[in-house]
């Protein structure tokens, strides 16, 4: 079994650098094109995709609607409604809540604040201090409502999925944000077995040195392939409480996961970061690590549901289906992507006779 957690394509805010949690942000042209690409590319990939977990805004719908056309062989993408396998499964999609963003407060939809020249502080941290006593003031959303979340959703819908497909060759693409991502990726990491993490030696051959809490950023589309393999002894392994550090703050061990030449022992040892400011977003469609460092609160270790599983790191941040893709000019590419617009195609379509 595959599981992809994917990132939704390019959006008019991530252009404009603006800030866009919760904020409906919505695909650019060009965002459509990468959402098309991925999706021609995972129907070509290792097994099929037989569900879609989704954010429910636009700019992670529209990217996992892509997928699911393409899975079952819809228009819509480079794939045709002839190519349909009649063999194959129809993938389904569900929409969740609980995979939105972070939720930025006061800085939604507000544009990224470059350092004062007459400050140390960053642009957003002087942002704030300014504001923060405004009335009907909004803080970001704490990393404990985000680790709530992530973990509401592993028990409501990917671990129960998981187990409903243990064994068969499909697929399961987890489509959300940057940000809300690399939460979930760390809250995944501790329902695991202690030594049940391993990564592909292609991955360290093209990243070299990997921390297993700390991935990187998620480019637009750009997704994290892991492979799931149930193993016989469910307990094998498996980390309690008290293998977590004494004050709740762990992690899941990488030197278990990493080839020696790739251990870092500061994996393990992390520390609570600045947690009242959000992270900057990149207008080139890279989102930076939210939380470097981090906290990752402890679960009950009985409560994992994953700990039977062997995980398998197989891609990170991959990004081979925009290989190709270019990015239309004059301002094209970047415009919000209008659904009843003619592709440049379509005025050199003949008419059917």
């Amino acid at each position: 079994m595959l599981i992809f957690f994917v990132r939704h394509g390019e959006t008019v805010d991530n252009v404009g650098g603006i800030y866009a949690g919760v904020r409906d942000s919505e695909l650019t042209n060009h965002g459509i094109l990468q959402a098309r690409s991925l999706a021609d590319y995972l129907r070509q990939s290792r097994c099929p995709v037989g569900l879609i977990l989704a954010s429910p805004l636009q700019r992670a719908r529209r990217t996992a609607e892509a997928i699911l056309d393409a899975q079952n062989g819809k228009t819509g993408t480079q794939t045709s409604a002839g190519d349909a396998d009649p063999g194959r499964s129809q993938a389904t999609i569900v929409k969740t809540p609980l995979l939105i963003e972070q939720d930025f407060g006061f800085y939604e939809g507000k544009p990224f604040y470059a350092r004062s020249s007459e400050s140390n502080k960053s642009g957003k941290d002087a942002h704030y201090d300014k504001h923060r006593q405004d009335p009907n003031f909004k803080d970001v959303e704490s990393k404990e409502s985000m680790a709530k979340r992530c973990d509401e959703f592993l028990d409501e819908f990917l671990v129960p999925a998981i187990h409903e497909r243990d064994g068969q060759d499909i697929a399961i693409a987890v489509v959300s944000h940057g940000i809300l991502l690399s939460n979930l990726w760390r809250r995944f990491l501790l329902r695991l077995a202690r030594k049940s993490i391993t990564i592909a030696p292609e991955v360290t051959a093209a990243k070299g040195q990997i921390i297993l809490e700390h991935l990187g950023g998620w480019s637009n589309t750009g997704f994290l392939e892991v492979r799931l393999t149930s193993r016989s002894d469910p307990d094998a392994g498996l980390v309690n409480d008290l293998q977590l550090l004494s004050n709740g703050q762990g992690t899941v061990p990488a030197s278990d996961a990493l080839p020696s030449s790739t251990t870092n022992e500061a994996a393990s040892t992390e520390v609570d970061g600045d947690t009242t400011t959000p992270p900057v977003p990149i207008s080139t469609g890279e989102v930076a690590d939210p939380d470097t460092p981090s906290v990752l609160f402890n679960v009950p270790p009985r409560s994992r549901g994953l700990a039977s599983y062997d995980v398998n790191i197989l891609t990170v941040n991959g990004q081979e289906h925009l290989r190709g893709v270019k990015r239309a000019r004059g301002g094209i590419g970047s415009s919000k992507y209008d659904e009843g617009q003619k592709s440049l195609d379509s005025f050199f379509k003949k008419a059917k006779k």
